[in-house]
């Protein structure tokens, strides 16, 4: 039987509560400036290795990089021991990986500390030579004594095998592909990488690269009419050489005047380009303000907004002092015209006055905006999150005035015009009301939509379009119906009842609406306000799966994949279900990695005779007897199919353990002693119960009696 426990012990993994580690880049010592790059495979293969290692977190290359690009660091002395500090921090990275190489002949050698950035302290020193094309040899020795200092063992020693590299010259040629990678060159890096397997099939770490590269310059062809081409750079210098005399606009003979507002057009549309590199892309119908990118989007919808307002401005200037003139009166060079096209910054064309205001109108309250029309004649326009309205109130409540001026002004000219223009006038007066109706009704300021409405069909009862009009005021006023409304006002009932499927159909709608206004924080509101008003138990766990399932796609499509992982995490903490969450995962966001989402939702660990960590990692549950006079708190173990349940009776106002048992996959089990505490007893079935425990074993072997302890028990398992 303690042969039994030992191989349990063996087999069983260490505690959730690992201590992270990040690989940071080596300092080049040999002198030669041309494998500066190498410092990049380097680590890569590092950290490769180290996943095999069992006891440690280890941080992704890729993020590692990210954080050296956000923070401007230099490409030297990352060995530095103060720098070293600053990147663990911003890594939440306990330990930090550290170094130099150096070549002397045909030697390489690798200097290593191992840095404690909690305690700004060396942990252990390493060194390890061989060979220069010996590097995979030389790197497994390195990390073997790098390890000793921390007390990890390997969990998965043929896993190491995926570090293996074969020559230095290939590290090389991988380490520059890595570079051209980061460096947003996809094309580059993609054909390196092909040309790297090609010579070097054997290459595990190459071979995967190469795949996400392809997968990278897939995405690249995707969004090229997203980026910033040298086209559309040009474009753009020769729009702003025109409006730098924007001052003298007035002064500008008729056809200067029109050159300038066709090339204020593309200028329009060269930011609305810029704006697309800070929000989301994966998701046509909407495009989040990406969290980090949240400042640079605010000064772009900044510029095209002020951008917009001069043009109008322009047009008010030019209708004072000059003639009416088409969009043939502005002559643009063939060579520029060519870059237009190309870019997909047309067309150079001029707009009334009117469509401006919607336009602008139209992105102020709607986020939706233009970024040109393509050689094919296709328009590239989006909608973006949140709006400009919510991000600056004080301008749209200058639009409103604006609006209202406008339609002022519209209303007059029409009730003063004569028969022949009568008609046509009382048109334009009705459109430009009914453009404010509509925008308030996608504010869903519904009395004041009625009443816009209402003063079209009072002021111009004959208009073509009153029918429409008329259905309108009784969607919004409840007297037809409005799938819309039905869908929030099912949702506002199932707030104040917390019935599933009232929930569950309104939400998505709900929340759309929030993060359309707010944007990804939007998302987070919503979700914070519906726990509130209605908590996890029995009745609402299941629909608080459903929403915390659909936030964690919505996420991941709005390319917030740090979002999507907490999402996925309360989905799990509901008791969704594992496997439709990998499958939702793999059919439709692979893009994202999550690690896993399902740790620290439930365990039950322990250590075993004052050494080992083993944890039962499956079937974590707990469950109450009918007449409620006992609870039975028991896991499993996949490895080695080995159960531990313990039995607890009711003792005051809590619970006491009268006995545990340890039943192994031969069939014997062991009774011993055990004490536990409950520090939260589930209120229903699907919450958790959580609590520490210690038990000890005792039994015969060879006529001698043998004691298992375990002490440091922690559990948290789901009611069943």
């Amino acid at each position: 039987m303690h042969a039994a426990l030992l191989t349990l012990a063996l087999a069983l993994g260490a505690s959730d509560a690992k201590p992270t580690l990040a690989v940071l880049y080596f300092d080049n010592n040999t002198k030669n400036a041309d494998l500066d790059v190498m410092r990049k495979g380097l680590a890569d293969m590092m950290v490769t290795d180290l996943v095999s290692w069992d006891g440690v977190t280890v941080v992704e290359r890729d993020k590692f990089e990210a954080v050296v690009a956000e923070l401007k660091l230099q490409r030297t002395k990352y060995f530095d021991q103060a720098t070293a500090v600053k990147i663990g921090k911003f890594l939440e990275a306990r330990y930090l990986l550290t170094g130099s190489m150096a070549i002397s002949g045909d030697k390489l050698i690798l200097d290593a500390k191992l840095l404690d950035a909690t305690k700004n302290s060396i942990v252990v020193t390493a060194r390890a030579d061989g060979p220069k094309d010996d590097i995979f040899e030389i790197e497994q020795q390195l990390v073997e004594r790098v390890t000793v200092g921390i007390d990890i063992k390997v969990k998965n020693e043929a896993g190491r095998r995926r570090a293996k590299v074969p020559s230095l010259e290939a590290l090389l040629a991988y380490s520059k592909a890595m570079d051209l990678s980061d460096n947003g060159k996809v094309e580059e890096a993609q054909k390196a990488f092909a040309a790297l397997v090609s010579k070097s099939p054997t290459f595990l770490m190459a071979r995967e690269r190469k795949e996400q590269a392809v997968k990278a310059l897939e995405e690249y062809n995707k969004r090229k009419k997203e980026i910033i081409t040298e086209s559309a750079l040009r474009v753009a210098k020769a729009a702003d050489d025109t409006l730098k005399n924007e001052a003298k606009f007035d002064q500008l003979p008729t056809p200067e005047q029109a050159r300038f507002l066709a090339m204020r057009r593309v200028k329009a549309h060269f930011l609305a380009r810029v704006l697309r590199q800070y929000v989301s892309s994966r998701e046509s119908s909407l495009r989040v303000v990406l969290t980090s990118k949240r400042q640079q989007a605010i000064e772009a919808m900044r510029a095209w907004h002020s951008n917009q307002l001069r043009y109008l401005d322009e047009l008010r200037l030019h209708s004072k002092g000059s003639a009416n003139f088409s969009p043939s009166d502005a002559t643009i060079a063939p060579e520029l015209l060519n870059d237009i096209t190309d870019s997909g910054l047309g067309p150079a064309n001029i707009v009334s006055a009117d469509q401006a205001l919607n336009e602008l109108s139209q992105f102020v309250f709607g986020g939706r905006i233009s970024s040109g029309v393509d050689a094919k004649g296709d328009r590239s326009d989006y909608t973006v999150a949140p709006t400009w309205a919510d991000l600056s109130p004080a301008d749209a409540k200058a639009l409103w005035k604006t609006f209202d001026d406008r339609i002022a002004a519209a209303m007059k000219t029409a009730a003063e015009a004569s028969a022949a223009q009568r008609d046509a006038t009382a048109r334009a007066a009705a459109s430009l009301i009914e453009d404010k109706a509509e925008i308030l009704q996608r504010l869903h300021r519904d009395d004041d939509a009625v009443a816009a409405f209402q003063l079209i069909l009072d002021t111009y009862p004959t208009d073509s379009r009153n029918s429409w009009r008329e259905g309108q005021i009784k969607k919004l006023i409840g007297g037809a119906h409005d799938f819309e409304r039905d869908v929030r006002e099912r949702y506002a009932k199932g707030l104040k009842s917390c019935e599933d499927m009232d929930l569950r159909v309104g939400a998505s709608r709900v929340c759309d609406d929030q993060v359309r206004h707010e944007g990804l924080e939007g998302m987070d509101r919503f979700w914070d306000n519906l726990v509130k008003t209605c908590p996890a138990t029995a009745k609402t766990r299941s629909v608080l799966a459903y929403v915390a399932k659909d936030l964690a796609m919505d996420s991941a499509r709005y390319d917030d994949c740090e979002r999507a992982r907490t999402y996925w995490r309360r989905y799990v903490e509901l008791n969704g279900s594992i496997s439709d969450m990998l499958g939702y995962h793999k059919n439709y966001t692979p893009w994202c990695e999550y690690g896993d989402v399902t740790a620290n939702v439930l365990w039950m660990k322990f250590v075993m005779d004052r050494g080992w960590t083993p944890e039962v990692d499956q079937n974590l549950v707990s469950v109450k007897s009918y007449d409620g006079k006992q609870l039975a708190i028991s896991g499993h173990n996949k490895t080695s199919s080995i159960d531990l349940s313990l039995y607890l009776v009711p003792e005051g106002t809590g619970w006491k353990c009268r006995d545990a048992t340890w039943r192994t996959r031969d069939g014997d089990q062991v009774t011993g002693t055990c004490t536990t505490k409950i520090s939260r007893e589930a209120k229903d079935k699907g919450d958790f119960d959580e609590g520490t425990f210690e038990a000890t074993f005792t039994f015969q072997q060879d006529g001698h009696g043998l004691k298992t302890e375990l002490t440091k028990g922690e559990f948290r398992v789901r009611r069943q």
